[in-house]
């Protein structure tokens, strides 16, 4: 076997990048993935910046791997394919509001009657059941309510939301892993079934402050660059504006770190001998800390010394930094992959490479398709002629707007 998804067909109904992203995870190791796409517009995600010659950037991403056609939903022609197609599909993962697939006479009960032994999964912010399943189903929403903006940030200041869509990614991962989860069970017994994957689900199960709130009575918000239960465990400033992160919380890091400061005494100190008066007392710590960085010109030279005597630290990299980072171009983390047909200006573009590292099957990122690309290709199989593509892609042309 090249890769451990070869023979699996996944049609795809996805859009933005949560679903997205776990269909692409399946086609990086090895999975036929079908995308289905809004005619002339596409993926929602097709239409964001930063854009290359015109065309999104992170829909080249989220897209990798993947074969596209166009159709639309609402047209019986288009309802007519997509059932003779999943009739041979393994997976189907759609990530419309919760009820939308059922009008399209494509929801897991209707797709049940044409392969019963189809794995099926729904991607939503807030879950299929409950009052909260109409909700939208954005990467922001889902950080909102599951209180994980309440903890970012400064104390002093509103809620932030996290650098980045966590929730989308973590979405992703989950419904990816549950998808494999699946077809291991289909492989040992025969049986498809239904997956519910929420954003919201994913967000809580990573507040990690939960159980003290719910358990202890402890009311946790929002700690800054400290953490609320370790400390030293966070981010230190030193001179002109340089900063690193410093994890020496327990008490042989730390009393490695007293000595290398020149402060034998704080090992004894009440203030900050152990990891609770450390953290009762963050602001003494840190004040502390950051004197003895700022007698450094370099920062990187006070990193040089807390990790020589074995204290895990390191520098905080702005973006593009990591981008030009030489380990991670030579690990496969950062890669530079072929573009569309469609690019005229630009053959390669640089992106996240894979994160899952395996020696008998590797994932391999192939790019991503032009939208309708594979038109001609799946939907002559089932039973149309070129010249009907090419009428339905005219007739859509006219009803359907660009991104």
């Amino acid at each position: 076997m090249a890769n451990i998804f070869d023979g699996i067909r996944v049609i795809d109904f996805t859009n933005n990048l949560a679903g997205p992203g776990s269909t692409a995870m399946l086609a990086d190791f090895g999975a036929e993935v079908i995308k289905i796409e809004r005619p002339v517009a596409g993926d929602d995600i097709r239409g964001l910046a930063p854009r290359l010659e015109g065309q999104a950037i992170f829909g080249l991403w989220s897209n990798r791997g993947k074969k596209s056609i166009t159709l639309a939903l609402d047209d019986q022609r288009s309802i007519d394919i997509l059932y003779r197609m999943i009739k041979d599909a393994d997976v189907v993962v759609e990530s419309f509001k919760p009820g939308q697939m059922k009008k399209f006479g494509l929801d897991y009960d209707s797709v049940c009657k044409i392969n019963p032994q189809i794995v099926y999964l729904s991607m939503s912010a807030c879950g299929q059941t409950g009052a909260y399943a109409k909700k939208p189903g954005f990467d922001i929403i889902a950080q909102a309510m599951s209180g994980q903006m309440d903890l970012t940030g400064n104390p002093s200041e509103p809620p932030t939301r996290l650098g980045v869509p966590i929730g989308d990614y973590v979405g992703a991962f989950n419904a990816a892993f549950a998808l494999a989860a699946a077809l291991f069970h289909r492989l040992r017994t025969g049986e498809g079934q239904y997956i519910d994957i929420s954003l919201l689900d994913g967000m809580v199960a990573m507040n990690s402050t939960l159980e003290g709130a719910a358990n202890l009575d402890t009311h946790p918000t929002r700690s800054g660059n400290h953490y609320l239960n370790m400390a030293p465990y966070g981010v230190y400033n030193g001179k002109d504006g340089q900063s690193c992160v410093i994890s020496a919380y327990t008490g042989k890091a730390w009393i490695k770190l007293c000595d290398l400061m020149g402060r034998p005494d704080f090992a004894t100190d009440p203030k900050v001998a152990t990891n609770p008066d450390r953290v009762k007392n963050i602001h003494y710590l840190v004040e502390n800390i950051e004197n003895w960085l700022k007698t450094f010109d370099d920062i990187n030279d006070a990193i040089t010394a807390m990790e020589g005597v074995g204290i895990a630290c390191c520098k905080i990299k702005n973006t593009d930094e990591v981008v030009a980072d030489q380990n991670l171009w030579e690990r496969g983390t950062l890669i530079e992959c072929e573009l569309p047909p469609s690019f005229k200006e630009h053959r390669t573009f640089k992106r996240r490479g894979t994160w899952i590292y395996m020696s008998k099957t590797p994932a391999v990122q192939k790019r991503s398709p032009d939208l309708g690309e594979d038109n001609y290709y799946y939907l002559t199989q089932y039973g149309l002629t070129k010249e009907e593509i090419d009428s339905m892609e005219s007739e859509w042309e006219a009803r359907f707007q660009k991104p």
